[in-house]
C-alpha cells in the first residue's frame, strides 16, 4: 500500500519488494487509494454529496501520485488504484491516460467504481484498465428504494449509476470480481449469485438493487476467473488450458446449469493449487 505523498525512498523501497514470495504468497503490483467511501464523506466526487462532503481526494498532492504512478508503470510494476467516487474513478483514468506508451509495460486496475457517470464507462476499454469491482457492496448495503445511507449521500441520479458491473463488461472491459473480504463475506459461489441476483440471498423479499446491471452466470464466472487474471496482465492463470497454472475449484454442479441460489450453496469437490489437491 503506497501511502499519499510516498517521497522517492518509498517508491524505490516498494519496488524492491515485488518477486517477493513463499509457497502460497507472493508480492506483485502496489495499490493506491485515491479516496475513502461514500458513507463517510470521503469518496472523492465531482460535486459534493448531500452533507456538501467528498470534495478531495486522500492524495492532496494529486501530482505526487501521478508521479508514483509513472515510477511503477515504467518498472513494469502493476497498479491498482481504490477508486469510489465519480471524480476519484476519472482522475485515475486520466493519470494512465496521461502514461501515454508507458501505461502498456504493465498492469493497471480501478477498484470498486461504487458510481461513474455515462462517459466513464468507455474509457476502461478504450485504456486497456480492468475494472475490479464488488457488487455485494450493492446487494447488502443500499437498498432499490434509496432509503440508505449511500443512496441519500448521493442522490438518485448517481446512486443510480451505482456498480456499473454489466454496462462496464458490456463496454468490452475486463470486470473482475470479488468480496473485498473482511469487509463483507468471502465465499465466491455467494459473490457470483448476488452478482446475478443483485439483492441479498438472505433477504429474498427485497428489491433487487439496479436489476439492469445483473450479470448472467457465464459473465460471473469468468469474472472470479479469466477476468480475474487479465486484471493482473495473468496469462497463464484464470483458465482450464494446456499450459496455465493449474489452480482450480472442482464444483458438485455445472455453474452455468444452476439457479443463482443453488451455486450459493453448490459443493466443493475438490481444490488445487499448482495441480496439486489441497484442503
Amino acid at each position: 500500500m503506497v501511502p499519499p505523498g510516498a517521497n522517492e525512498a518509498v517508491l524505490a523501497e516498494f519496488a524492491a519488494l515485488q518477486g517477493l514470495h513463499g509457497r502460497r504468497w507472493r508480492v506483485e503490483g502496489v495499490k493506491f487509494m485515491i479516496d475513502g467511501t461514500v458513507d463517510n464523506g470521503s469518496a472523492w466526487l465531482a460535486a459534493p454529496d448531500c452533507y456538501g462532503e467528498g470534495l478531495r481526494s486522500i492524495w492532496t498532492d494529486t501530482e505526487a501520485y501521478r508521479h508514483a504512478l509513472r515510477y511503477f508503470a515504467e518498472r513494469g510494476i502493476a497498479t491498482a488504484t481504490h477508486a469510489i467516487g465519480d471524480r476519484g474513478v476519472a482522475f485515475v483514468l486520466d493519470a494512465i491516460e496521461s502514461l501515454g506508451a508507458t501505461a502498456q509495460l504493465a498492469a493497471h486496475r480501478i477498484e470498486h467504481i461504487e458510481t461513474i457517470p455515462d462517459d466513464t464507462v468507455p474509457r476502461f476499454a478504450a485504456l486497456g484498465v480492468a475494472a475490479s469491482m464488488q457488487p455485494i457492496h450493492g446487494t447488502r448495503h443500499t437498498r432499490a428504494d434509496r432509503s440508505d445511507n449511500w443512496s441519500i449521500r448521493l442522490g438518485d441520479e448517481r446512486a443510480g449509476h451505482g456498480w456499473r458491473c454489466k454496462d462496464l463488461r458490456d463496454s468490452g472491459a475486463v470486470l473482475a470480481l470479488g468480496s473485498d473480504w473482511p469487509v463483507t463475506p468471502f465465499d465466491p459461489r455467494e459473490m457470483m449469485a448476488e452478482t446475478i441476483l443483485r439483492f441479498p440471498l438472505a433477504q429474498p423479499e427485497l428489491a433487487p438493487v439496479q436489476p439492469e446491471q445483473a450479470l448472467s452466470a457465464r459473465e460471473a464466472l469468468e469474472g472470479y476467473t479469466v477476468h480475474a487474471a487479465r486484471a493482473i496482465g495473468a496469462a497463464d492463470e484464470g483458465t482450464i488450458t494446456p499450459g496455465a497454472r493449474a489452480a482450480l475449484t472442482v464444483f458438485a454442479g455445472d455453474p452455468l446449469a444452476l439457479t443463482p441460489q443453488e451455486l450459493a450453496t453448490v459443493g466443493v469437490v475438490a481444490t488445487y493449487v499448482d495441480g496439486r489437491p489441497v484442503g
